[in-house]
């Protein structure tokens, strides 16, 4: 498996599904050591472990901000892109244990994880069946103005993109640019059930960031699914977006976990089918 040490796992008996975990990462100084995020994820996999059981689904919980991936935020990787490395734990996951995979899995992501898994999401909307985003402050809008991760518009790789002497490919390194695909933000708004969570209660105002209407992470949710409803229904297409809102809860990443994972097994059953 890819860098075994940035991924913790679950795997039920007769798994039928994947679902990836993106956990959140409370640390404003990014201080944490590659040894304690890897300790971190596995304690998400533990907080969704029965559901996961119950519903015969892999889980793959990357270890997400240390030495390597300190860009997942953006998707970016010092050795291997974040959206990569994903996808290459989860199709070889699948392989070893889910007879049948068709390519398409779960995704949640928390506060900062689940930044990356919006822009996981306009970047690989075919890669995805069901989304649930636990209250991001940041989102990747369909705005062709925007440098990316906020918006359409290409971006110089920062130095979290790493260099040829890390192993990188040459044309994906610090100081290249990085294109979006901007046609893939209509499929994310018509063609994933996408639920994006967020507690009544989590109302602290947000530092200001590019492209991000409003201040609490409340606001900040409406806006972004107005405009990705917009750019839907501009484009001929019925939106596949939604607002939850949790009653009596904030920004608390265990609490978050138990409405998210009604989400997912609300999107799983069986009477529940994909957008076209």
């Amino acid at each position: 498996m890819p860098a075994e040490r940035h991924v913790a796992l679950f795997i039920p008996d007769r798994p039928v599904r994947i679902l990836v975990l993106a956990h959140g990462f409370p640390w404003m100084d990014g201080s944490q050591s590659d040894d304690f995020l890897a300790e971190y994820a596995q304690s998400a996999v533990t907080r969704w472990t029965a559901f996961a059981d119950a519903h015969r689904a892999v889980i793959v919980a990357p270890a997400f901000g240390g030495s390597d991936f300190g860009g997942y935020r953006a998707l970016f990787g010092r050795q291997i892109d974040a959206d990569e490395f994903v996808n290459a734990v989860v199709d070889e996951v699948a392989a070893e244990h889910v007879p049948g995979f068709a390519g398409r899995f779960s995704l949640h992501g928390h506060s900062a994880g689940a930044q990356f898994a919006a822009r996981y999401l306009v970047a690989h909307p075919e890669r995805l069946d069901a989304v649930v985003l636990s209250a991001p402050s940041a989102y990747p809008f369909p705005d062709p103005a925007q440098p990316w991760p906020d918006g359409m518009a290409p971006v110089i790789r920062d130095d979290l993109s790493g260099s040829v002497a890390d192993g990188k490919a040459p044309d994906r390194v610090s100081g290249t640019v990085f294109v979006p695909r901007a046609a893939a933000w209509l499929a994310a708004a018509s063609q994933v059930r996408v639920s994006v969570l967020v507690g009544s209660l989590d109302t602290e105002p947000r530092p200001a960031e590019p492209g991000q209407y409003g201040s609490s992470r409340l606001e900040r949710a409406a806006g972004w699914i107005t405009s990705m409803h917009l750019h839907a229904r501009a484009n001929g297409k019925a939106p596949s977006i939604r607002l939850v809102c949790a009653e009596g809860l904030d920004h608390d990443e265990a609490a978050m976990a138990r409405p998210a994972q009604q989400l997912f097994a609300g999107h799983w059953a069986p009477s529940q089918q994909a957008p076209n």
